[in-house]
């Protein structure tokens, strides 16, 4: 019987190593973008914005611009909520700006704080000539990547179509030239689907995994994805025939641990209902990659 008995155990045990191994862990913080509440129905007021975020379940939501960035912080702070990212036009035209200003100042307030600013990059004189602009806009990230390490805030470029950078390879070319541990890319689903198309993901994903600090997503339609318009490539998440779980998986099983944000520019359904749908569609995310096997 003793035998028996511990043949018995050693099934169980089996068993449950080979439950818990088909667990894997999804940790990677989620957020919303600040452009959720320029959507129906989104409060006014910061203080209202962050209750309402919260309200959902949300801990985190961006930020944009540099102008209202303290008072922003300050209603969230309120809240118990993060600011994981501040997304800034960065313009090549107008070099480096010396003195005190407010992006320094921010950079300062945000120390240790985890804060991820994030660049779209633009430009009209470098606009068709890249290999001038790309030294500009390096000197201009690496004095900037400089000043942040102090306060171990992060920098990222930011993708975006029809912008001087729109493309992962020149964010790939612009982070490798500046050369900085503190200076990454964005991978942005909604704009890459514009850019380069849904047959080059896995690809563009694992040469730009060294350098990635965040992933944007959303729902969107899939096919020839370069001829869509926004509203069929920036949907809530859950939406649109785009297999936004397996793009997630993917990004996840190349290694990636980082942060994920929810792109929500323009879309027309109202902001609670958006937030909510995209919320419960991550959480389901997460319950399916972590019961895979």
């Amino acid at each position: 019987m003793k035998g028996i008995s511990m043949v018995l155990v050693m099934i169980v045990a089996n068993l449950s190593m080979g439950c818990f191994a088909q667990i894997k862990e999804f940790n990677n913080p989620f957020y919303c973008f600040g452009n959720a509440m320029n959507l129906p129905n989104a409060p006014k007021s910061f203080e209202d914005q962050a209750a309402l975020v919260k309200k959902i379940g949300y801990k985190a939501i961006s930020g944009s611009g540099e102008e209202n960035y303290f008072e922003f912080r300050k209603a969230l702070d309120r809240e118990g909520l993060e600011l994981p990212e501040m997304y800034i036009e960065l313009n090549i035209d107008q070099g480096i700006v010396h003195g005190d200003t407010q992006l320094k100042k921010i950079i300062r307030d945000a120390k240790d704080r985890n804060l991820l600013i994030t660049f779209p990059i633009n430009s009209k004189l470098y606009k068709n000539s890249h290999l001038e602009g790309d030294v500009k806009l390096v000197e201009i990230l690496t004095e900037l990547a400089d000043y942040a390490a102090d306060y171990h805030v992060k920098l990222a470029i930011y993708p975006h179509f029809s912008l001087y950078c729109e493309s992962i390879d020149h964010a790939l070319k612009i982070a490798t030239m500046a050369g900085r541990s503190n200076i990454g890319i964005v991978f942005n689903l909604c704009h890459f689907l514009k850019v380069e198309g849904q047959e080059q993901i896995e690809a563009a994903v694992t040469r730009v995994m060294p350098y990635l600090m965040m992933v944007s997503i959303c729902g969107a339609d899939s096919g020839n994805t370069k001829n869509m318009d926004w509203n069929r490539l920036i949907q809530p998440l859950g939406a649109g025939s785009f297999n936004t779980y397996d793009f997630v998986q993917l990004v996840k099983n190349k290694g990636y641990n980082g942060m994920f944000g929810l792109q929500c520019y323009n879309i027309k359904v109202d902001a609670q209902a958006a937030l909510s749908q995209s919320l419960d569609t991550w959480n389901s995310f997460k319950r399916k990659y972590q019961n895979a096997l």
